[in-house]
């Protein structure tokens, strides 16, 4: 087994999938707020409860992310500020991973599409598949053992609990500013990291 497996994730790691959540989870509250096939009925009371639960959730997401612009108090370390934040960010996975069933279920019937093959269309493709082929970053049918985003969520999960040293950040540009925002922090885990998504959420 890798000795990554026996560390708990970097930071960049949490932000890398903290994003992709975010994405998902963007695309979705816009298939609830305006489904694209008249003739799929669903409750318009119902659409707008699932879109507010989803949308707090985005909100908790994107607040605790942009914690990682704010200027650290004096007396925090960039080390004590990042494991802050994974720690609220554990808990919010946990209750994505517990509804990305469901979501998954709903978006099959509204975009009337498939999770596993032959998509009805380009967003369903990325919904469900992931963009550009990074299987780990589809929601698939919400459930871990078919592999993709949930898989990648619950294995993250996993390894913060049994991990006992946490695997070093990716190190910075020499002319980067000490913080970076969440998007650079993603773009930079990804491009070292790009074999790694590949194979991310894939069920063999």
């Amino acid at each position: 087994m890798p000795q990554r497996d026996f560390q708990k994730p970097s930071f960049d790691e949490w932000m890398y999938w903290s994003q992709v959540i975010i994405d998902r989870l963007t695309t979705i509250v816009q298939v609830y707020n305006k489904p694209p096939y008249p003739d799929v009925f669903m409750p318009g009371n119902e659409r707008q409860f699932k879109v507010s639960q989803t949308v707090d959730i985005l909100r908790r997401l994107h607040s605790l992310t942009d914690e990682n612009d704010v200027p650290l108090p004096h007396e925090t370390s960039p080390a004590q500020h990042e494991g802050r934040i994974i720690l609220d960010l554990q808990p919010l996975f946990r209750d994505v991973l517990r509804r990305l069933p469901a979501w998954s279920a709903d978006m099959q019937m509204l975009l009337k599409s498939p999770w596993f093959d032959k998509c009805n269309g380009r967003l369903a493709t990325e919904l469900f598949l992931g963009p550009e082929d990074r299987e780990g970053e589809g929601i698939g049918s919400g459930l871990a053992e078919h592999g993709r985003l949930p898989q990648v969520i619950s294995e993250l999960l996993e390894r913060e609990q049994i991990g006992s040293v946490r695997a070093p950040s990716e190190e910075r540009p020499p002319a980067s500013h000490r913080t970076l925002r969440r998007e650079d922090i993603a773009r930079l885990w990804a491009r070292r990291n790009s074999s790694l998504l590949r194979t991310a959420g894939r069920v063999d």
